[in-house]
């Protein structure tokens, strides 16, 4: 074998090494696939070059059909390679980087490269005159575009979207009724993933003619839109006290834009209301929305007002017994010893900024309560850092001083209206009795305070790393309880 074939074999060598490096090679470093991928197509060319075959010329053995066929084969390898590099060089230089990130551009770019070293090489490697070449290519690429009509319609399609930037990857958009994160846009379809973690390839076209909702622009702010129907016999202005407290009492609405609440419709069977709220990311969306109405829910059973039914007659006494029973320590009780504590409490009402708990450690027994938010939106507050920070926001139904009220100690936290507040107040004489006549209630109630401290010390990040350490704080609650209350050991 002389040393042209053998130079012309290792030549096809080289070209396996840079397919089997473009197929199975994965480095991390794109730069480092693309310098070993440089390294080979400089050795093609020194071998082509020792061998005197020019990527430019015709193939000088026309008299030897295999060898003059080989030497064509590389000179075409030799341009694949050039273009291959080309395209990656160039679409670095050309292309904007936000560009460099949308597959489309990337793949047209490369196809426009890749079709000139074509034409490059018919040209040059096999010496066709490229007039009769580009009039052939007009005419199949007529054929072919009436062939993939629908393709096409994709192809432009992506480059309007790609033109006018309606979203970008990485964007959670709503394309007509299809809802997910853009994971990758190609020149035929935009690929979504839904909530249900699936991938939805959405065709360019049907992208392009329907409605899109990027939901991630602008970045900070994404709206909510709660709907509720109401008994027409009901004050409007009632129900939209409560609603205006139901977003008070949900932390994540923002305050700018200002939330707004809408009577839409006023019917014979009911009022439509409109609750308009914002909130900072698309991922606090769908669970603003659920505390949205279950904070509409509280405000409006405190106020009477009950969907699905009429208001119910009764007075303030009543609904102070219908509050109680909806309290997870009050529920081992049964009707009498709620309407006992009932005809115990004391109402009060503080109007937006006031404030209303705020026990030392130090004060006497007889000043401690348990406070329930009857009404309204209240913020309960705890030193830290030398600031009081916000733990919780009460809603109706919500309680605090359960640990002044039951052991003697009082926390040093704050209660403060939010709007206009109105609870009622246990003392702990009022409570004292119950707790003696049924000492289920105050395991109730221990465990309730235990649960409230427990998410409190999250907050605050001093959560109890032990469930060891439950149980003993537990013990210590209880003897504390027995003591301040007199209850014997039974």
């Amino acid at each position: 074998m002389n040393p042209t074939d053998r130079g012309m074999l290792f030549g096809f060598g080289v070209f396996l090494l840079d397919f089997l490096a473009w197929r199975f090679l994965t480095l991390d470093r794109e730069w480092a696939r693309f310098g070993i991928r440089s390294s080979l197509f400089l050795i093609l060319s020194y071998v082509l070059w020792t061998i005197q075959i020019s990527p430019f010329h015709v193939a000088p053995w026309a008299d030897q059909p295999i060898r003059h066929l080989l030497a064509q084969g590389l000179g075409f390898l030799w341009w694949l390679q050039a273009a291959q590099i080309s395209a990656t060089i160039l679409g670095r230089i050309a292309l904007p980087s936000e560009l460099r990130r949308e597959r489309l551009f990337q793949d047209i770019f490369r196809a426009i490269v890749f079709l000139a070293a074509a034409v490059a090489a018919v040209s040059y490697v096999l010496e066709l005159p490229l007039g009769g070449l580009l009039a052939t290519s007009g005419a199949m690429a007529i054929i072919l575009g009436l062939a993939v009509q629908s393709t096409l319609s994709d192809v432009f399609s992506g480059l309007v979207l790609n033109a006018t930037q309606p979203f970008h990857v990485g964007d959670t958009v709503a394309i007509g009724d299809i809802q997910g994160d853009v994971v990758e846009r190609t020149w035929r379809a935009t690929t979504l993933l839904n909530n249900r973690g699936n991938f939805v390839l959405v065709p360019n076209s049907a992208a392009a003619k329907a409605s899109i909702v990027n939901l991630s622009r602008p970045p900070q702010l994404h709206g909510i839109t709660v709907r509720v129907r109401i008994s027409p016999t009901i004050r409007p202005a009632l129900v939209i006290s409560g609603l205006e407290d139901a977003i008070s009492g949900t932390a994540d609405v923002l305050a700018d834009p200002k939330p707004s609440i809408t009577a839409l419709v006023i019917h014979r069977n009911f009022i439509e209301y409109e609750i308009l709220a914002y909130v900072a990311s698309a991922d606090k969306q769908n669970g603003t929305q659920n505390e949205i109405i279950d904070q509409a829910h509280l405000q409006l059973n405190a106020r009477g007002i009950y969907l699905g039914r009429e208001q119910p007659e009764g007075g303030s006494r009543e609904g102070v017994e219908r509050l109680l029973r909806n309290i997870d320590m009050f529920k081992c009780l049964n009707d009498a010893q709620i309407a006992q504590l009932a005809s115990a409490s004391v109402s009060q009402r503080f109007s937006a900024g006031e404030l209303i708990y705020n026990v030392k450690p130090d004060c006497p027994d007889e000043h401690r309560a348990l406070c329930i938010v009857a009404e309204g939106v209240a913020i309960l507050l705890a030193p830290h850092d030398g600031k009081d920070i916000e733990l919780q926001r009460l809603a109706p139904g919500d309680a605090v001083g359960r640990s002044g009220v039951l052991t003697g100690v009082s926390n040093g936290i704050k209660l403060r209206a939010l709007s206009n507040v109105s609870v009622f107040r246990l003392n702990k004489d009022a409570i004292t009795p119950l707790l003696r006549q049924f000492p289920e209630l105050a395991k109730e109630m221990l465990s309730d305070l235990l649960e409230c401290q427990a998410r409190e010390a999250e907050i605050l990040r001093e959560i109890p790393s032990q469930e060891t350490e439950r149980g003993g704080v537990f013990q210590r609650l209880m003897e504390g309880l027995r003591r301040l209350h007199g209850i014997v050991r039974r």
